[in-house]
């Protein structure tokens, strides 16, 4: 799959921006803060329904409006989806070839894409959360009932949190019924993880071979808040625990993931070489894996990342994307590679490269 052409209206610092993109590599070129990394977000949202860097809708309109508007003409191997995704007025609305809906479930797996920028190094040494959100974002682009689940989930534990807090005398009994309900879906969230993070080693070690020249031995394994226990039985063990700090203390949102090189925990041990190396490596097995599952190719968003990597580390990357719809931002126009379609920005408006010279004419 990937995005022929890209319109975007009042998002960011684009007031009204439209590029026609090339199947394969695609350079966004120009200094920063220019608006590079907006094209990738609003890509990102037509891909989740939600930017990365915030979750407020009102923060991603241009100053000088009420409203943004990104639309995306895709290709898929049964034809071409438009997809739109606007918010106007405190409300979201999203439309596939022209239809509204009304949950981002159904948006869920209509373009797939994988994102890496420097601040995905959260995912190997910030907090558990940041890596919760990297198996939500993916396995909810794969599984629309994993995505509904964690909804569930999240509102069971809203309520069970709430009920904690009160301190009522009947708070026995009614943590038994919100326990009941939160075993069932959070068992259901933590088989989806293991099995999709087991899914990523069985090709994390091949890709990361190929940066590293086989040096080292990488791992990527859940790690279970649960310990050893059922969650069933952990979270009954913890019904004291929880009543004294009026919190639940554990479960998949107190789950995390656990990181590896030749045996030593990258969070602890690695150089920041050794991290930004692992992670990216991560993004490109999922690439694969969403390719295997799927069987169409994601759309690979990779902002600023070039500039973080030796000559060797780059050219390997760029073979590994061959096949791919990428999307690179950079602020060199060195870094872009012969052949690719590029684009230079600048205050938001974007100049027109060859392949959309001759699109127009």
């Amino acid at each position: 799959m990937f995005i022929k052409k890209l319109v975007v209206q009042n998002f960011r610092n684009h007031k009204q921006t439209e590029i026609i993109l090339g199947e394969g590599l695609n350079f966004f070129v120009g200094p920063n803060a220019q608006g590079k990394t907006n094209l990738l977000e609003a890509i990102f949202i037509i891909c989740v329904g939600r930017g990365w860097r915030t979750n407020k809708d009102k923060e991603l309109i241009n100053f000088d409006s009420d409203f943004y508007k990104i639309e995306a003409t895709t290709q898929k191997d049964f034809g071409e989806v438009l997809i739109e995704v606007s918010y106007k007025d405190g409300k979201k609305y999203i439309k596939i070839n022209g239809v509204p809906i009304q949950k981002v479930s159904s948006l869920m797996g209509q373009v797939n894409c994988v994102f890496f920028s420097p601040d995905e190094l959260k995912l190997i040494k910030e907090a558990p959360s940041d890596r919760r959100r990297f198996m939500d974002i993916d396995i909810s682009q794969l599984d629309k009932n994993y995505f509904l689940a964690l909804i569930k989930y999240n509102k069971i534990l809203a309520q069970r949190n709430a009920l904690l807090k009160s301190q009522t005398e009947d708070i026995k009994s009614g943590l038994e019924i919100w326990d009941k309900s939160l075993i069932a879906v959070g068992e259901y969230l933590i088989s989806k993880r293991i099995k999709f993070l087991k899914n990523i080693e069985k090709r994390l070690q091949d890709v990361h071979s190929v940066f590293t020249n086989n040096e080292e031995i990488i791992k990527i394994s859940y790690e279970n808040s649960c310990g050893e226990s059922s969650f069933e039985t952990a979270l009954i063990n913890a019904r004291e625990k929880d009543t004294r700090l009026k919190t639940t203390t554990i479960g998949p949102h107190r789950d995390d993931i656990k990181i590896s090189i030749n045996t030593r925990d990258v969070r602890s041990f690695a150089s920041q070489g050794q991290q930004r190396t692992a992670a990216l490596s991560i993004k490109l097995a999922e690439l694969q894996f969403f390719k295997e599952i799927t069987g169409e190719t994601p759309i690979l968003l990779l902002d600023d990342v070039l500039s973080e990597l030796d000559e060797n580390r780059r050219a390997k990357l760029i073979e590994l994307t061959r096949g791919v719809q990428c999307i690179i931002t950079t602020t060199e126009k060195n870094d872009a590679e012969v052949g690719a379609e590029i684009f230079n920005i600048s205050k938001g408006e974007v100049i027109l490269n060859s392949l959309q010279q001759k699109q127009s004419q």
